[in-house]
């Protein structure tokens, strides 16, 4: 392929990021913003801009479709394939892909609270896989974690009575050790759980018109179109950073809205980057967190969001009719969507005053007290309290029903000034926690961390103070996982496991 064709089928794309695709492809390397870096390292470095610009947003947004299940004996069924195939991301280029129901990421999935679902799951893949619903409160057995594996050719199920608060969670693969690869090969996509507060507020629900999912991720591609992933020792200590930004897949994309109050359900789907999300020149008012709406709707400059992090924005669009506005991410200084105001208003929508009412943070309940500490202690050794995941070991026993502090630490490398180290997260599978404290305050307790979360963002040294309760499901036997949701730190082993039982 010589570079002008190349820089044809990469229209659209600045000279930045179409250059930076052909100078891998051509020379197996990286073009970073500080010019040709060895392969691995442009798209390994925690926290840098390794985005290239775009200038030209070409291509319109998919919205991946909406199901709502089958209604078959008193169980609301949903049958997913998980299948390979392919997708032309840059023009006349097909990228192998993994897909759900298609060739690249799958459905939004629509839960009503109190139903009893079945999710089925058949792996057409050639090698084995799993599906984990991530915020869902389910049974250990229907989690989808690394012991619920789906072999090539078999089915799984995971069937439950949906039992929490109105929500935006995901689904992604939880394979050991080949997280990172299904997910950036394309295994996911949105959970939506409504329920009645949620369905009587006025908000913006109109799916895919005013009430939009956005599944953001960074990758990068070679020359032939496959996504490059090394998986080098720098890769495995900082996650993979690609170039080029996909919104529900696509690249480049805008969205034509109505002038009107518009929803956004952001969701950080990247295996490490973490964004600094803000619609430019309007209002942000956040609505909602990973598990629940705040109580009450809250401006806010931006969102930082690390990879797993959910959030709901409403922006008013009602005074900038015939106008272009962007998502943007403040971290990197890239644009990530082009919002359209070209529509009349079709209804009528408003954030109400009270959107939920939240439990009252009672610390004298508290029955115990635990620690985890977040370390790297050498290349590769990616440790959550010295230990490194073992399936076979079950890390922590919780009571269920009773309240516990988790104090979680991201503990820096060497000593006084020369302290160093990598941002990291923290997840916690099932249950949902609320974040009391940043460094032992609570007024360092961000806005989007004001309502009930499952992952939380810990830069180098710093400390949250999680206020969590395990109801509803016990089994001795059967494992949840924590863990460092940056995705390459997972699979290294930056993980653990509990179990949930009776008092």
């Amino acid at each position: 392929m010589t570079r002008r064709k190349f820089l044809y089928y990469a229209a659209g794309l600045s000279a930045v990021g179409a250059t930076a695709l052909y100078a891998r492809g051509m020379m197996g390397g990286v073009m970073g913003e500080r010019g040709m870096e060895p392969s691995g390292m442009g798209a390994g470095m925690m926290g840098s801009n390794t985005l290239g610009a775009v200038n030209n947003f070409f291509n319109p947004l998919h919205i991946p479709p909406e199901i709502k299940g089958e209604l078959r004996g008193g169980v609301r069924h949903y049958d997913f394939d998980i299948q390979e195939g392919y997708r032309e991301f840059i023009r006349g280029l097909n990228t192998p892909t993994y897909g759900i129901n298609g060739n690249y990421l799958g459905p939004t999935i629509r839960l009503k609270q109190g139903e009893e679902v079945s999710l089925n799951w058949q792996n057409n893949l050639g090698e084995a896989t799993t599906m984990h619903g991530h915020g869902m409160h389910v049974p250990a057995i229907m989690d989808g974690g690394v012991h619920q594996i789906i072999e090539p050719g078999t089915k799984w199920s995971a069937r439950y009575k949906v039992n929490q608060k109105a929500c935006t969670n995901w689904y992604h693969p939880h394979m050991m050790g080949k997280t990172a690869e299904h997910v950036l090969m394309g295994l996911g996509g949105m959970i939506f759980i409504d329920d009645d507060e949620s369905l009587n507020h006025p908000l913006p629900k109109r799916y895919g018109v005013d009430d939009i999912p956005l599944v953001i991720q960074d990758r990068s591609f070679a020359s032939d179109g496959s996504f490059i992933y090394n998986k080098n020792m720098m890769t495995v200590m900082h996650g993979y950073h690609g170039d080029t930004l996909l919104v529900n897949g696509t690249v480049a994309p805008y969205l034509e809205v109505e002038a009107n109050l518009l929803r956004l359900r952001l969701l950080n789907a990247s295996n490490a980057r973490v964004y600094n999300f803000a619609v430019a020149g309007v209002k942000n008012r956040l609505i909602a967190s990973d598990n629940s709406f705040l109580e009450r709707a809250e401006s806010v400059g931006s969102v930082v969001l690390s990879p797993a992090e959910r959030v709901e924005v409403v922006v008013d669009l009602r005074r900038v009719f015939a106008k272009k506005l962007y998502l943007v991410d403040r971290e990197s200084g890239a644009k990530v969507l082009e919002i359209r105001v070209n529509k009349r208003a079709q209804v009528r929508s408003a954030i109400p005053s009270k959107l939920t009412t939240l439990e009252t943070i009672n610390l004298r309940k508290v029955a115990k007290k635990r620690r985890f500490v977040l370390e790297t202690r050498g290349p590769g050794r990616l440790l959550i309290n010295r230990k490194r995941m073992d399936p076979k070991r079950v890390d922590e026993r919780i009571k269920v029903g009773e309240y516990e502090i988790w104090e979680v630490k991201n503990a820096p490398m060497g000593m006084g000034m020369m302290k160093m180290g990598m941002t990291h997260n923290f997840h916690m599978h099932a249950g949902h926690f609320r974040v009391i404290a940043r460094d032992g305050s609570k007024r360092k307790v961000l806005p989007w961390e004001r309502g009930y979360k499952d992952t939380v963002r810990l830069g180098v040294g710093e400390r949250v103070t999680l206020l969590v309760k395990h109801s509803g499901y016990t089994d001795s036997q059967n494992p949840y996982m924590y863990h460092c949701h940056i995705l390459e730190h997972e699979d290294a082993g930056m993980m653990g496991q509990f179990t949930v039982e009776d008092g």
